[in-house]
Protein backbone atom coordinates (compact mmCIF):
# COMPACT_ATOMS: atom_id res chain seq x y z
CA UNK A 1 0.00 0.00 0.00
CA UNK A 2 1.53 3.17 -1.36
CA UNK A 3 2.28 6.10 1.64
CA UNK A 4 2.32 9.87 1.24
CA UNK A 5 4.50 12.33 3.16
CA UNK A 6 4.18 15.64 2.59
CA UNK A 7 3.95 19.06 4.65
CA UNK A 8 1.04 20.94 5.12
CA UNK A 9 2.47 24.21 6.28
CA UNK A 10 2.77 26.56 9.41
CA UNK A 11 -0.33 28.00 7.57
CA UNK A 12 -2.60 25.11 7.21
CA UNK A 13 -1.76 23.95 10.87
CA UNK A 14 -2.84 26.98 12.37
CA UNK A 15 -5.91 26.67 10.83
CA UNK A 16 -6.41 22.72 11.23
CA UNK A 17 -5.57 23.50 15.54
CA UNK A 18 -7.79 26.19 15.39
CA UNK A 19 -10.64 24.05 13.74
CA UNK A 20 -9.63 21.33 15.94
CA UNK A 21 -9.83 23.41 19.06
CA UNK A 22 -13.22 24.41 18.36
CA UNK A 23 -14.48 21.31 17.52
CA UNK A 24 -13.28 19.95 20.82
CA UNK A 25 -14.85 22.62 22.65
CA UNK A 26 -17.95 22.19 21.24
CA UNK A 27 -18.50 18.75 22.15
CA UNK A 28 -17.40 19.12 25.89
CA UNK A 29 -19.96 21.66 25.43
CA UNK A 30 -22.28 18.87 24.02
CA UNK A 31 -21.63 15.81 26.80
CA UNK A 32 -21.70 18.36 29.52
CA UNK A 33 -24.96 18.99 28.46
CA UNK A 34 -26.42 15.78 27.93
CA UNK A 35 -25.44 14.27 31.15
CA UNK A 36 -26.60 17.68 32.85
CA UNK A 37 -30.05 17.93 30.91
CA UNK A 38 -30.38 15.02 28.83
CA UNK A 39 -30.50 17.25 25.85
CA UNK A 40 -30.44 15.21 22.73
CA UNK A 41 -29.10 15.63 18.82
CA UNK A 42 -32.62 15.71 17.81
CA UNK A 43 -33.82 18.28 19.84
CA UNK A 44 -31.27 20.81 19.04
CA UNK A 45 -32.12 20.15 15.49
CA UNK A 46 -35.39 20.96 16.10
CA UNK A 47 -34.38 24.18 17.53
CA UNK A 48 -32.09 24.92 14.41
CA UNK A 49 -34.60 23.74 11.77
CA UNK A 50 -32.32 21.43 10.62
CA UNK A 51 -32.18 17.40 10.94
CA UNK A 52 -30.65 15.18 13.05
CA UNK A 53 -28.23 13.53 10.60
CA UNK A 54 -26.65 17.06 10.01
CA UNK A 55 -25.99 18.13 13.50
CA UNK A 56 -24.64 14.51 13.53
CA UNK A 57 -22.31 15.21 10.70
CA UNK A 58 -21.37 18.38 11.72
CA UNK A 59 -20.17 17.90 15.85
CA UNK A 60 -18.65 14.69 14.97
CA UNK A 61 -16.34 16.36 12.17
CA UNK A 62 -17.95 14.53 9.15
CA UNK A 63 -19.04 17.43 7.64
CA UNK A 64 -17.48 21.02 7.38
CA UNK A 65 -18.89 23.63 10.04
CA UNK A 66 -18.78 27.12 9.77
CA UNK A 67 -18.38 29.51 12.99
CA UNK A 68 -21.94 30.68 12.55
CA UNK A 69 -23.35 27.44 13.34
CA UNK A 70 -20.74 26.45 15.98
CA UNK A 71 -22.62 29.59 17.41
CA UNK A 72 -26.09 28.51 17.02
CA UNK A 73 -25.37 25.28 18.19
CA UNK A 74 -23.94 26.67 21.61
CA UNK A 75 -27.29 28.30 21.78
CA UNK A 76 -29.68 25.69 21.21
CA UNK A 77 -28.07 23.74 24.43
CA UNK A 78 -28.03 27.55 26.58
CA UNK A 79 -24.20 28.09 26.16
CA UNK A 80 -22.37 31.02 24.40
CA UNK A 81 -19.37 31.21 22.50
CA UNK A 82 -16.20 33.49 23.56
CA UNK A 83 -13.31 33.60 21.55
CA UNK A 84 -9.82 34.88 22.67
CA UNK A 85 -7.24 35.81 20.34
CA UNK A 86 -3.67 36.38 21.68
CA UNK A 87 -0.41 37.32 19.77
CA UNK A 88 2.38 34.01 19.21
CA UNK A 89 5.66 34.08 21.26
CA UNK A 90 7.98 35.88 19.46
CA UNK A 91 10.65 33.84 17.24
CA UNK A 92 7.65 31.04 17.10
CA UNK A 93 6.27 32.45 13.95
CA UNK A 94 9.07 32.79 10.82
CA UNK A 95 6.62 34.73 8.68
CA UNK A 96 5.46 37.90 10.58
CA UNK A 97 8.44 40.74 10.79
CA UNK A 98 9.77 41.64 14.76
CA UNK A 99 7.66 44.78 15.59
CA UNK A 100 9.50 47.94 15.18
CA UNK A 101 11.29 49.54 17.81
CA UNK A 102 10.39 53.34 16.77
CA UNK A 103 8.18 54.66 14.44
CA UNK A 104 9.72 55.07 11.01
CA UNK A 105 10.10 58.48 9.28
CA UNK A 106 9.16 59.30 5.98
CA UNK A 107 11.77 59.60 3.43
CA UNK A 108 12.39 63.24 2.85
CA UNK A 109 13.37 62.38 -0.93
CA UNK A 110 9.91 61.17 -0.82
CA UNK A 111 7.94 63.79 0.26
CA UNK A 112 9.73 65.84 -1.76
CA UNK A 113 8.36 63.83 -5.17
CA UNK A 114 5.40 63.69 -3.94
CA UNK A 115 5.28 67.71 -3.44
CA UNK A 116 6.41 67.96 -6.90
CA UNK A 117 4.14 66.16 -8.58
CA UNK A 118 1.56 67.46 -6.95
CA UNK A 119 2.84 70.90 -8.08
CA UNK A 120 3.18 69.35 -11.75
CA UNK A 121 -0.77 68.59 -11.02
CA UNK A 122 -1.88 72.04 -10.15
CA UNK A 123 0.26 73.74 -13.11
CA UNK A 124 -1.49 71.33 -15.44
CA UNK A 125 -5.19 72.28 -14.09
CA UNK A 126 -4.38 75.58 -14.07
CA UNK A 127 -3.18 75.54 -18.23
CA UNK A 128 -6.10 73.59 -18.83
CA UNK A 129 -8.07 76.60 -17.19
CA UNK A 130 -6.47 79.41 -18.90
CA UNK A 131 -6.63 77.28 -22.17
CA UNK A 132 -10.28 76.75 -21.87
CA UNK A 133 -11.07 80.48 -21.06
CA UNK A 134 -8.87 81.52 -23.80
CA UNK A 135 -10.40 79.51 -26.26
CA UNK A 136 -14.06 81.17 -24.98
CA UNK A 137 -12.42 84.26 -25.42
CA UNK A 138 -11.08 83.78 -29.11
CA UNK A 139 -14.54 82.75 -30.03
Amino acid sequence: MPSFNFDIGEKERAGSRFLSDVRDELQRALATEKSRRKITQQEIANLLETSRAVINRQIMGLENIGIKRVAEILWAIGWEPYFEARPIPEGENEFIRPAATTPREPDSDNRTARASALDDRKKNEKDKTTSAADLAYAE
